[in-house]
């Protein structure tokens, strides 16, 4: 995932789905900043599962699996959305919608 401010890379097959390691990083996120603990090839295993069974699914999708997998209650599926760090790791990339954000923002900080 891209840093605030800076353009998603474009992947090829026109698929805005998060790779591998995008879903490794989001889920060492959401699990820290939930006080979960797990092993990396914990992590690694419930990424691969995922990928199997939803290979174009989006961020949130793999959030809901992977708090499933946790077994976190909804009350602290809501807590962990609101939460910047955690709501940052599983957006939606957009590049078009990243790209006239940023040009919006560039715009306005010219004037």
């Amino acid at each position: 995932m891209p840093p605030p401010g800076l353009l998603a890379a474009p992947r090829s097959g026109g698929t805005t789905s998060p790779s591998k390691s995008e879903l490794i990083g989001a889920a060492r996120v959401i699990l820290d900043n939930c006080g979960v603990q797990f092993s990396q090839n914990k992590i690694v295993r419930l990424v691969l599962q995922f990928l199997d069974r939803a290979p174009r699914a989006n961020g949130h999708a793999f959030f809901l699996y992977l708090t499933n997998a946790v077994q976190m209650s909804a009350e602290q599926q809501q807590s962990a959305l609101l939460n910047p760090d955690i709501a940052r790791a599983i957006a939606y990339a957009d590049p078009t919608g990243e790209t006239a954000v940023n040009n919006v923002m560039r715009g306005r900080s010219i004037r």
